[in-house]
């Protein structure tokens, strides 16, 4: 294909892109508003210490969904892309019912772990007994509401502006609760239920709209599960690596969260977590960027189209540095007022927090697109060894700092580990368009 012919597929291909951009930022635009009011209410209303033991139960819930919540919808992509092109829908109704399945095991298992690891977790945070039993039952509303088929069925068929309207629900939910509970002076217990009433809430929203809104089969049964496996070859090494890779990425602020409320006590971990969710918003419309750029590079690596790939793979490489130096420039400068409105003067510590944590969002942000590319070319596995790297790193990193130098130490980890696996991911990228 000639220059000419790879930039004019390139215009369709980002003409669809902003299409749907512009749906999930409308969407993910209010989540992320949304987001950081509710977080600010509750930290107003229970106070450090109380927000810290707060966030330290959301984490250990977050976390256990992080391992249990297979990214089933990277694999509704994947191999639906390749049964769509061939017209092969009979494959496809397979493959969602056995996503479908998967999604329910996983969401199973986690919610039985949820429970039993309670024990483990409070000993290290020090949990009396009503606070492992809040921690067990938010657990299992969490795990009950993960799986992410719908969701990747809803992008299979460009329907953007339906995931942009079910993740409102969540917020929205969350929103009303938190000040609910905020108004009626309610404890940790109303705001933890807010929470969890959003997440069935959303899960419940986005099946509905999958189910009724697209014309996607799905396929249930024994035989049927049977039959998709053999048809999608990989399907099981595919799955594992894009979880495990997913899990890893997904696990840093939780774990980090963690530890710095076993090591530096609950309040600290109430700051932390407060910096990572604002550096995480300012990321937040490159994040969705990352979402509708996976789809894409999926639709032009099925249809052979490399040449399209690479011409898209560079505008969006050089839009990601622009974006990335952004987010330094508004954590670093305008950190202090974002602590202080959101939060108020009794966060004032979480400052120097959200300025390093910035820096490493920054960084995962300049290569966002690497990441989608390798996963879209097979290359699942390599992703997962560079995650498993920034986390071993981060691990070590954590257990080295963390007892010297705090909640400073997690922050400075995760932008080690960032780096790492930055420069790591854009090797690999640039093997690929040197084939």
């Amino acid at each position: 294909m000639t220059a000419a012919a790879a930039a004019q597929g390139g215009g369709a291909v980002f003409a669809r892109m902003g299409r749907n951009l512009v749906w999930l930022l409308g969407g993910r635009g209010f989540q992320a508003v949304a987001s950081l009011v509710y977080l600010g209410v509750a930290a107003r209303a229970l106070g450090p210490a109380g927000f810290g033991l707060f966030s330290l139960i959301l984490a250990y819930g977050q976390a256990i969904a992080n391992v249990a919540q297979l990214q089933s919808w990277q694999t509704v992509i994947r191999y639906g892309m390749i049964h769509l092109a061939k017209g092969r829908r009979d494959r496809l109704a397979r493959l969602l019912g056995f996503t479908t399945l998967l999604d329910i095991v996983g969401a199973l298992l986690g919610a039985a772990a949820a429970v039993l690891a309670v024990p483990l977790v409070a000993a290290w945070l020090d949990w009396n007994p009503a606070q492992q039993q809040h921690a067990a039952w938010f657990g299992v509303a969490l795990l009950l509401s993960i799986g992410a088929t719908p969701t990747g069925m809803l992008r299979l068929v460009d329907r953007f502006e339906l995931i942009a309207y079910v993740q409102a629900v969540g917020p929205s939910v969350r929103l009303a609760g938190s000040l609910v509970a905020w108004a009626t002076g309610g404890g940790i217990e109303l705001f933890l239920a807010a929470w969890a009433a959003a997440a069935l809430a959303q899960h419940a929203a986005t099946w509905a709209a999958a189910l009724a809104l697209t014309p996607l089969p799905i396929a249930l049964g024994r035989r049927q599960w049977h039959r998709a496996n053999r048809e999608n070859a990989g399907i099981w090494r595919f799955m594992l690596t894009t979880n495990a890779a997913g899990t890893l990425g997904l696990l840093t602020e939780q774990l980090g969260t963690l530890a710095v409320g076993g090591v530096a006590g609950a309040a600290a971990a109430g700051g932390y977590r407060i910096a990572a969710r604002i550096a995480r918003a300012l990321a937040r419309p490159i994040q969705i960027a990352a979402r509708i750029v996976y789809p894409e590079m999926a639709r032009l690596h099925a249809g052979a189209d490399l040449a399209t790939l690479d011409h898209v793979m560079a505008r969006v490489s050089r839009y990601a540095l622009g974006l990335a130096a952004a987010v330094i420039l508004i954590g670093v400068a305008g950190g202090p007022w974002l602590i202080m409105l959101l939060a108020g003067r009794d966060y004032g510590f979480a400052q120097g927090l959200l300025s390093i944590l910035a820096v490493g969002v920054a960084i995962d942000l300049s290569g966002f697109a690497l990441e989608p590319r390798l996963v879209a070319h097979g290359r699942a596995g390599a992703v997962l060894r560079i995650r498993l790297a920034g986390a071993a790193l981060f691990a070590f990193l954590l257990a080295v700092l963390l007892p010297l130098f705090g909640a400073i130490a997690a922050a400075s980890a995760t932008v080690a580990a960032s780096l790492l696996m930055r420069v790591w991911m854009g090797r690999e990228a640039g093997a690929l368009q040197s084939r």
